[in-house]
């Protein structure tokens, strides 16, 4: 049987990194928030952002989360909306909308929070979120973190 070779690079194995957008952040009712500048992603395919954010009801209103993509920490070319061509559809296409909602991810009231991640492509050198508090009433503290891999 041939020897398998294993074939060492910059990221063999793959190359992982952890980007905090946002600890501990006050998220007034109503608004959305983003911390700038954009973050570098540059080299990374995935990135997995977690959220967390303060509940104390299931039936309160979620903590949303946004996705730009740009081509520098200042947001040049900035897009959040995308559209993926793999599938042959009639013309034209609709761009999609890069938004998450944290719509039932509320773990109970012993913990008092909501968290859910999301995985996406990286479709720019550079990524900024941004976070909606859908709720009217309620501050919430938010923490946004994610997890580059190559």
């Amino acid at each position: 049987m041939p020897e398998i070779k294993v074939i060492a690079g910059p990221c063999n194995p793959a190359c992982t990194s952890i980007i905090k957008f946002m600890t501990d952040q006050k998220l007034p009712p109503g608004e959305g928030i983003n911390i700038p500048p954009y973050k570098s992603v540059d080299g990374y395919r995935y990135i997995n952002i977690f959220v967390q954010f303060t509940q104390a009801a299931a039936d309160e209103p979620p903590v949303d989360l946004g996705v730009m993509f740009a081509f520098d920490a200042n947001g040049k070319m900035g897009a959040r909306r995308y559209v993926n061509l793999e599938q042959n559809l009639s013309g034209p296409q609709s761009t999609n909308f890069i938004e998450v909602s944290g719509q039932g991810s509320w773990h109970g009231s012993q913990w008092n929070i909501s968290s859910y991640m999301a995985r996406f492509p990286i479709m720019g050198p550079f990524i900024e979120v941004f976070v909606y508090n859908r709720a009217a009433k309620i501050q919430r503290t938010v923490n946004v973190w994610g997890y580059l891999v190559s």
